[in-house]
C-alpha cells in the first residue's frame, strides 16, 4: 500500500523534445511500489503543448481542470474538466492548452 498527498509530490519539467511550457508530476510510479502502471499529472501551462508523439501502449486520461485539445492526424478533440479519454496504442497525438487556466490531466501509463 502506498499513499501520499499529491500537492507534496515534486513537479518537474516535462522533458519531451518539442514540449512547450509543460510539467509532469509522477504521483505513483515504480519507486512507490507500482508493478505495472504509473499515475502522472500533466500540467500544460498558458500557450503550452506537448510534441506530436505516439506510444506502443494505450493510455487513459482524466481532465482535472482547464481547457485544451488533443490534436491527432484525424483532427482536433476539445478537452474540458471531467472528460475522460482513451488514446490507443500507435495513435499520433499531442495536447494543447487553451483558455485562461493551465490544462491539468491525470494519465495512467505502463512502467
Amino acid at each position: 500500500m502506498y499513499k501520499a498527498k499529491a500537492s507534496r509530490v515534486r513537479v518537474e519539467r516535462f522533458n519531451e523534445i518539442g514540449a512547450v511550457n509543460t510539467k509532469i508530476r509522477t504521483l505513483i510510479g515504480g519507486e512507490d511500489g507500482a508493478l505495472s502502471t504509473s499515475l502522472h499529472e500533466i500540467i500544460v501551462g498558458k500557450g503550452g503543448s506537448t510534441a506530436m508523439h505516439r506510444h506502443d501502449w494505450e493510455h487513459q486520461l482524466f481532465v482535472e481542470e482547464g481547457r485544451g485539445r488533443i490534436e491527432t492526424v484525424e483532427g482536433k478533440i476539445a478537452l474540458a474538466p471531467g472528460d475522460v479519454v482513451l488514446v490507443g496504442a500507435g495513435e499520433d497525438h499531442r495536447f494543447v492548452q487553451s483558455g485562461k487556466e493551465p490544462l491539468r490531466f491525470l494519465v495512467v501509463t505502463p512502467l
